[in-house]
């Protein structure tokens, strides 16, 4: 629905038509139909938060009124403010009804009788006040009914018409819980016992008031005729169109049966089982009882001000406590022969007690969108007519494998198959199934279950077995399921073994569906195949996952001790696993009425349980792989892997020796003791890593490839060293020649090159790695002796490398405009020597600049302070501050750079520092809204732009002055000129181009800002000559910033170092800090107990705890040691 935009009149005034399109939509009827396909489950109602909230809206606010009737609330979930103005809308939309009305009569005059029947019945009444548009006016339209002679139109509410804001009223709505039964279910409930009773609650949703309150969200426009003004009319009750509507009606129904339980305890017993929306449909044992409920039910719900009329039975005992204005009066045939009713969309003749089934007789196009729509018009929710159905299903498979259009003609086999199919179909009204399933007092109830699979499809079927008291045996087909098998082939066992599960789940669904209204004594399970039979009485775990999940959902779902087999042509479900034509479906008592065994006694069925067979090898058996792994203990080397260090180790194997007595004790450990014990520890490493190679040696023959090309040997004391090639070498050693032969990265060998590492003052690895192989050949020497001499501490801090972050992007005081010197930052540099005058005898005296520059111009400003008292800096700051004003934020050094130089500048270090100093200084900042910060103390990078015009200005001033002198006069000019000749530098490169002349420089901000000014507006594209003065300054002053943006901010884009970024320092963190004016083995050690992170999460200053005490350091001054 929308605006149709129309050709324009000559008139001026315009219309507007709303039209309504209604498509056929596939998707829908394809969704309703899977649902009814699907297997409807029977669980508890677990409430999302949205529905708790509904629920708590509903709980509360309702309420009865003086008759007894239900006054509920509109559930909103959002404030009904966020409701724009709808009423501009909904007269337009009832302006285009109105035209249509008026292009019919009779369509007018159906729809007025419509509306005085609301008026007359109280649905509808006029609004107090004409004049209010406020609240939600509802559009309404007319759907046209000519088959219904006594409601040939039916009016329709569109509460999810937009208002103003966008948003409807269905939009600011709770939906509510869905609290409608299980139609499946329902339908099981109504085949159960011999007498049938179904009714309707007339105009349900009518029945129901809503509170006052939310009326004006329930207006509407109508007139009766279009010379009558437009009237305001207010809808009192839940109507159809609201979003809450069936939520609203059935919890009212679910109410009304909780307050009059005790009043109707029969009815309130089974009336919400037995209701669909607003249908009634059920059944009883006796006629007494139907007779029973139908009295209570209409009382109970009379009270609550609904009536149950439309009433219809089998029985004319039931019929006759009935009067006939509650009886049903609008029936598809009538004839005493031939009664036909539609019961909850199913064909029943109330005089044979039977379902019938109509056909579409149209022919279908043969496209795969011609089938779909087919077979959607097939009505068979309890899947009585399932093999037919999957019949159709799998012709549609088939075009899907063929990747054929929705509109494709399919080729000429699938064509001459749907022609038959087309051609049998009217066989269907022939096959009648009885409603009644035999239940009845005094019988005993039992369900059979059948399931069957193909490549092509799999199926469940479920049949009552009634015995009843005279001793006969009943069979009926209760309901089945088919499902098609996936595109992607399966095996025939795995398929099976879904239609087990299938059977599984509708054989719940039916057992929860009747276990409330009679007993089920026992329920039995039957399949075909051996393999899923021997898979559903096995343990889950012993199979593969696809087997496993569906074994555990079957165990959970029935008593696997009842699943037997069942010989192929015994079982009824072999038709639901490959589909059959009308023609073999109405001649398939097999299926229609269930083995002929079932009407047998039990001992007689043709049988076997799972222990009746005996498989060579069950398929999807997961297999087991066992690993065994020997546990070789050494607790002697572990005792080793405990020492720190080589001597400490070999001194304790000496003891341990003098312990066993293996060794003399002596008063003082001696080299014989020493090369025992390393002899031993030696002996017990090798055996751990060796013992396979020594094994093979000591029988002669090759060891590993990897020890191969050293000739290894054992020498007498069964150490293994390397043979080599220069044995014949007499000038060395028998340890040179033939060291011993060690694994690579042990914790003993770790020991020994450590011990020669510090033994030998630190040497290098190259050395190292030689003075190692004098004694011992360590596989993999070469990177150990690296790895060792680099996790060295003490030589680490000779060399420390550090790690630096990457640049950090500028902060917002660099690159947003702002006026200059908002953003401040300060340094100090000299002293500088100076006389008062040019006399003779004059002593120099020190002074000192203070640099102040701001952040976004870099436009500097320079002060003489003539001491380092508190007062004088305060002087400077104010000088500063009256002619450079207003500021923001000061940056600043954190003092650390003052004694840099401690010869010079103890004296800045000692006032800055001083309690006197900080309390002046912070109350004059405090006073002038001023925010100072500090850089991270010897981090002089933090500071980059007021360090470089530090030494500009140093470079300026020595290259003039040299070794003078001057007067305090003479410095003054001076400084000033300097901050002049800075203050011309241009920010950024110059051009090639000979005619740009012209640069931008910090003065073209200094020299055109007053200290306060209203803010301008923006006159850079005016022509110069429609601007005033003032505007000209404005233009001029715009024009520098928007090249300070273009030209200046576009060269800081470029991080000329630090570009990449490492791993962030981590509190706990053992590092060395690094001093100046120290050599790096004088540095401190620390450890970090915090860092700080910039915006982008690198952390470039941390905290660090040092003997003494607590500092603040940049991590580029921080590095961590290798023992980390």
């Amino acid at each position: 629905m929308g605006n149709a935009p129309v050709l324009q009149s000559n008139e001026v005034s315009s219309k507007s038509s709303h039209c309504l399109f209604q498509k056929s939509n596939i998707d829908e009827s394809l969704l309703k139909f899977w649902e009814l396909e699907s297997i409807p489950t029977i669980q508890d109602l677990k409430l999302s938060p949205e529905e708790k909230a509904c629920e708590q809206i509903y709980s509360t606010e309702q309420f009865r009124d003086e008759k007894g009737t239900y006054v509920v609330p509109l559930p909103f979930k959002d404030d009904p403010s966020l409701l724009g103005d709808s009423f501009v809308s909904s007269r337009k939309r009832f302006l285009s009804l109105e035209r249509r009305l008026e292009s019919s009569e009779i369509l007018r005059k159906n729809y007025n009788k419509a509306m005085s029947d609301l008026l007359e019945k109280g649905f509808i009444r006029k609004c107090s006040n004409q004049s209010d548009t406020s609240g939600f006016f509802i559009p309404h339209l007319c759907v046209e009914r000519p088959e219904h002679v006594s409601t040939p139109i039916r009016i329709v509410f569109d509460a999810s018409a937009k208002t103003s804001s966008g948003k409807s009223l269905n939009d600011l709505l709770h939906a509510g819980p869905k609290l409608y039964s299980n139609l499946f279910s329902v339908l099981l409930r109504y085949r159960l016992f011999p007498y049938a009773l179904n009714g309707d609650i007339t105009k349900m949703f009518l029945m129901i008031k809503v509170c006052e309150k939310y009326l004006e969200y329930q207006k509407l426009i109508w007139r009766f005729s279009k010379n009558d003004p437009l009237e305001f009319y207010e809808i009192v009750v839940v109507v159809f169109g609201i979003k809450p509507s069936p939520y609203l009606a059935l919890r009212t129904v679910q109410q009304l049966v909780k307050d009059e339980a005790e009043n109707f305890p029969y009815a309130s017993k089974f009336i919400l089982d037995s209701l669909y929306m607003d249908d009634c449909v059920t059944s009883f044992p006796s006629q007494d009882k139907a007779v029973k409920f139908y009295q209570q039910v209409s009382e109970m719900f009379r009270s609550g001000g609904f009536s149950f009329t439309k009433w219809s039975s089998n029985s004319s005992k039931v019929l006759e406590a009935i009067p006939p204005s509650d009886q049903l009066a609008e029936i598809v045939s009538w004839d005493k022969d031939n009664l036909t009713l539609k019961v909850l969309g199913m064909h029943w003749n109330a005089n044979s007690d039977q379902f019938l089934f109509r056909v579409n007789q149209e022919p279908g196009t043969c496209t795969k969108r011609g089938m779909l729509s087919y077979i959607l018009s097939i009505y068979d929710p309890l899947g009585l007519l399932a093999p037919v159905v999957l019949f159709v299903k799998l012709l549609i498979k088939e075009l899907w494998t063929l990747h054929l259009d929705w509109d494709a003609i399919p080729p000429s086999n699938i064509i001459e198959t749907w022609k038959t199919f087309l051609g049998q179909l009217s066989l269907l009204e022939s096959l009648h199934f009885p409603r009644h399933i035999n239940v009845c007092e005094g019988c005993t109830f039992q369900l059979v279950g059948f399931s069957d699979a193909s490549l092509q499809a799999y199926g469940a079927t479920i049949y009552s077995r009634v015995l009843l008291p005279n001793g006969e045996i009943k069979v009926e087909l209760v309901c089945a399921k088919s499902k098609v098998a996936p595109i992607k082939v399966e095996s025939i066992p795995r398929l099976e073994l879904c239609g087990l599960l299938l059977l599984s789940e509708l054989m719940k669904t039916v057992v929860e569906s009747y276990s409330n209204r009679f007993e089920i004594s026992k329920m039995y399970y039957f399949t075909d195949s051996t393999v899923a039979l021997c898979w559903a009485h096995s343990s889950p775990h012993l199979y593969h996952v696809f087997v496993a999940n569906r074994i555990s959902k079957i165990q959970q779902n029935i008593d696997i001790s009842q699943l037997y087999h069942v010989n192929g042509p015994d079982n009824p479900a072999d038709g639901l696993s490959r589909g059959l034509l009308p023609e073999k479906l109405v001649s398939d008592s097999l299926y229609i009425s269930g083995p002929p065994w079932l009407c047998q006694e039990e001992e007689t069925w043709p049988t076997r349980s799972h222990s009746d067979f005996t498989l060579k090898e069950v398929p999807e058996t997961k297999s087991v792989t066992l690993l065994g792994v020997e546990n070789y203990e050494n607790r002697v080397y572990d005792m080793f892997a405990r020492c720190s260090s080589w001597p400490k180790l070999l001194n304790v194997i000496v003891f341990i020796l003098r312990f066993l007595k293996l060794l003399p004790i002596n008063s003082f450990i001696t080299a014989n003791d020493l090369e025992l014990a390393e002899t031993s520890v030696v002996k017990v490493l090798q055996t751990k890593f060796f013992l396979s190679d020594i094994d093979k040696i000591k029988a002669n023959l090759s060891c590993s490839p990897s020890l191969s090309k050293l000739s290894p040997f054992l020498d007498d004391n069964g150490v293994l060293r390397v043979g080599g090639r220069i044995s014949n070498n007499t000038n060395l050693s028998y340890s040179h020649q033939h060291p011993i032969l060690l694994p690579a990265k042990q914790h003993l060998v770790t020991l020994i090159v450590d011990y020669l590492h510090v033994k030998n003052f630190h040497t290098g690895p190259h050395l190292l790695l030689a003075l190692l192989r004098q004694k011992y050949w360590v596989l993999g020497a070469r990177s150990l002796v690296r790895k060792r001499f680099q996790e060295c501490n003490f030589c680490f801090k000779h060399s420390p490398k550090f790690v630096y972050p990457k640049m950090a992007d500028l902060p917002s005081s660099r690159v947003v405009e702002s006026k200059p010197f908002l953003n401040t930052a300060c340094d100090y540099l000299g002293p500088i020597s100076f006389t008062l005058s040019r006399l003779r005898g004059q002593r120099s005296q020190k002074a000192w600049i203070c640099l102040f520059i701001c952040l976004a111009t870099k436009a500097i400003h320079l002060e003489v302070a003539f001491d380092l008292s508190t007062p004088s800096f305060l002087n400077a700051f104010k000088r500063f501050l009256s002619r450079r004003g207003p500021i923001k934020t000061i940056l600043s050094d954190n003092g650390t750079n003052f004694v840099g130089a401690k010869n010079h500048l103890n004296e800045v270090f000692t006032i800055l520092e001083s309690p006197e100093y900080k309390e002046r200084f912070n109350k004059e900042i405090a006073e002038l809204r001023i925010v100072w910060k500090f850089n991270p103390p010897s981090s002089p990078h933090f500071g980059g732009i007021f360090e470089a015009n530090v030494k500009s200005f140093k470079t300026h001033f020595v290259k003039v002055v040299g070794n003078q002198i001057l007067s305090l006069d003479e410095l003054g000019t001076l400084t000033v000129q300097i901050e002049g000749l800075l203050n011309s530098r241009p920010l950024c490169k110059l051009t090639s181009d000979p005619d740009d002349t012209d640069m931008l420089t910090p003065n073209h901000f200094l020299k055109l800002t007053p200290l306060t000014c209203i803010p301008a507006v923006d006159v850079t594209d005016v022509p110069l000559n429609r601007l005033s003065r003032f505007q000209l300054i404005d233009q001029m002053m715009q024009s520098f910033w928007k090249r300070w943006s273009f030209e200046y901010l576009s060269s800081l884009q470029v991080r000329e170092k630090w570009l990449t970024s490492c791993e962030n320092i981590k509190p706990g963190t053992l590092v060395l800090i690094r001093q100046d004016n120290a050599a790096p083995l004088n540095w401190p050690v620390g450890v970090i107990t915090e860092v700080y992170p910039g915006k982008d999460g690198i952390v470039r200053v941390a905290s660090v705890r040092t003997p003494r005490g607590e500092c603040r350091r940049a991590v580029s001054n921080l590095c961590s040691l290798p023992t980390q």
